[in-house]
């Protein structure tokens, strides 16, 4: 894959850009002696690459294209339009920010429509897949491989990312493969690491969400708990159903209620009986209370003082109508005291036949629920589907348990398994690989190229480590690895390397890098040895684009000894293929990229 050239359509958004063989500069030029360097930020030189990526598919969103989503009003309206050649082919590519989910793809004269998701898998055959490979590809990874050439910083004082874990958002796992593939070695055991651990992480949370929904519905805090309350409710409808089946309710079910339930009305018609009667009984003991006697001899008193016979009369009277009364209310007493009694018996009969159909209802129902006795039939059945529906809901959730629980170890044993396999691989590709040896000889002829003070001190190498996910560690070093420029000069080194390892064995891989800001605090030496060697390369016929952004106030404020004037601010401008400054910026005006 060869860039061509960018432009937009209708012209005018920014200026046209062809692409040429060798170092393509992205100039920050300073307008005057005084234009301080931070003027120089700011002008369009990172946008300008985002509306490349933005071709080659990149998201369209804030957390990942902040510069272009402010710059969408400007924007808008234009198609930009990438053009680039495989093996003499040419492709173009538009795209614009009103619809950045639709891209139109094809020859120059014939394009069609796509949706992004769509032309991802379409773009991923098409540049990075093998013609012979023994491992695994899928199209889709078109995003995180092209996202290895094309180091773009999308957020200010952003720096460099390990040159090996170049997406930060990926894990080690994933990325590795990638890395694997790029390097053209066997990623298969990587991708069959990366897909059990993908696995286990679905089923650890699913195991604690079975366990905590038991414990919560049924406060049963561990697996020994819920067996054993699966064992006793397997045990109490075994019982259950054995009552049932011994008293034929099962084959009599209409019956066996009916009699249940007509001898439950029985039982509280005689109990309400027995209520009223001692109600009565309770009203008869209460009308034995008469008041105290009459005093007939006060009596006699007040009507002596008019006439003492008529007092005399008078008491006499009366007394004859109390021994009368009381003959009466003797006679009534006995009258009552003989019904208590007789209700009494029949409370008694009553309450023994009330005992006597209790027990032939219970005998019917023959078994108790949880120790008290069951009062009709359908309370019977009730009980014994809720226990059933208990123990169902219990078996299910533990059987989950018990097959998440035997997944989880049958990916732990694959985890183990593909893990020895990944370090017998690695065995294999240091021991015995050719492979191996032209890959370190080519990483090392490339960093000798650029350490020229430092030969030989630099390391690529792939190992093994047990105790980590992605077991593959795949590490370069360099002797200012923990300088300021920190990865700057291992992502150099070793995205130049892989460049132009797929260079010399693929036709389809990118020709290609863009590097944004790289040469930012690392040695100048570096860049001079850098542009030297690429220079080199493309002046012997080798199809190779190095894109870079590079500012007259910075790197360029340093000498670079005999060969300085090759590398004078105004040689650089007319090398370079854009040429950016705070009174020429790339859209012409300002936006908000914060």
């Amino acid at each position: 894959m060869y860039l061509k050239k960018i432009f937009s359509e209708p012209s005018g958004l920014f200026p046209p850009v062809d692409f040429i063989n060798g170092v393509n500069f992205i100039f920050g030029k300073k307008e005057n002696e005084v234009t301080p360097k931070h003027s120089l930020n700011s002008i369009g030189k990172s946008t300008f690459l985002d509306l490349i990526d933005f071709c080659l598919l990149a998201s369209y969103k804030k957390i990942h294209n902040p510069r272009l989503l402010a710059a969408h009003d400007i924007l808008s309206g234009y198609e930009i339009v990438l053009e680039f050649s495989i093996e003499e082919t040419v492709y173009r590519l538009t795209r614009n920010v009103d619809e950045p989910q639709i891209v139109h793809f094809g020859s120059p004269d014939k394009l069609e429509k796509y949706d992004l998701e769509n032309l991802k898998p379409i773009l991923g055959d098409l540049i990075f897949k093998r013609k012979a490979y023994s491992g695994f590809f899928n199209p889709k990874w078109f995003r995180p491989l092209i996202n290895f050439y094309t180091k773009i910083q999308k957020f200010k004082r952003e720096q460099f990312l390990d040159p090996i874990k170049y997406i930060k958002e990926i894990s080690e796992l994933e990325i590795n493969i990638f890395q694997f593939y790029l390097l053209d070695l066997n990623d298969k055991l990587l991708i069959d690491n990366y897909r059990h651990y993908g696995e286990y992480k679905k089923i650890v949370p699913a195991l604690q969400q079975v366990r905590k929904l038991i414990s919560e519905k049924y406060d049963l805090t561990n697996i020994k708990q819920t067996n054993e309350s699966i064992s006793k409710l397997r045990l109490e409808i075994v019982r259950l159903d054995e009552a049932i089946q011994k008293f034929e309710l099962m084959d009599q079910y209409r019956n066996s209620e009916d009699e249940a339930n007509e001898l439950t009305f029985k039982i509280k018609e005689l109990w309400l009986q027995n209520f009223s009667e001692r109600k009565k009984i309770d009203q008869y003991e209460e009308s034995f209370k008469v008041p105290d006697k009459i005093s007939t001899t006060k009596i006699k008193n007040i009507y002596s003082q008019l006439s003492e016979n008529f007092g005399i009369q008078v008491k006499k009277s009366l007394d004859d109508a109390i021994k009368f009364r009381d003959k009466l209310s003797e006679s009534r007493r006995n009258f009552l005291l003989e019904e208590i009694t007789n209700i009494n018996i029949k409370i008694k009969e009553r309450e023994i036949e009330i005992k006597l159909l209790e027990d032939q209802r219970a005998k019917i129902l023959g078994f108790l629920a949880t120790q008290d006795a069951i009062k009709d039939f359908t309370e019977a059945y009730s009980i014994v589907n809720l226990k059933r529906a208990q123990l169902s809901d219990l078996e299910s959730n533990v059987n989950v348990i018990n097959e998440l629980d035997n997944e989880k170890s049958q990916i732990e044993t694959e985890i183990v398994k593909v893990k020895g396999e990944i370090i017998n691989q690695v065995n294999d590709i240091n021991n015995i690989s050719k492979s191996i040896i032209d890959l370190y000889n080519l990483f090392m002829e490339i960093y000798n190229t650029i350490y020229i003070n430092n030969k030989n001190q630099s390391k690529f190498s792939i190992s093994y480590n047990n105790r980590k996910k992605q077991v593959v560690e795949i590490n370069v070093t360099t002797p200012d690895m923990f300088g300021k420029g920190k990865n700057q000069g291992r992502t150099l080194i070793y995205d130049l390397f892989i460049l132009i390892l797929n260079m010399s064995k693929e036709s389809n891989f990118p020709r290609f890098l863009i590097h944004d800001g790289i040469f930012d605090g690392v040695d100048k030496s570096h860049f001079l040895a850098v542009d030297q060697y690429l220079t080199s390369l493309a002046n012997r016929g080798y199809p190779i684009q190095y894109i870079t952004t590079i500012n007259e106030e910075g790197t360029l404020t340093d000498k670079f000894g005999e060969q300085s004037s090759n590398y004078d601010p105004a040689e650089i401008e007319k090398r370079a293929v854009l040429v950016l400054s705070s009174e020429n910026k790339l859209f012409k005006k300002d936006f908000d990229n914060n």
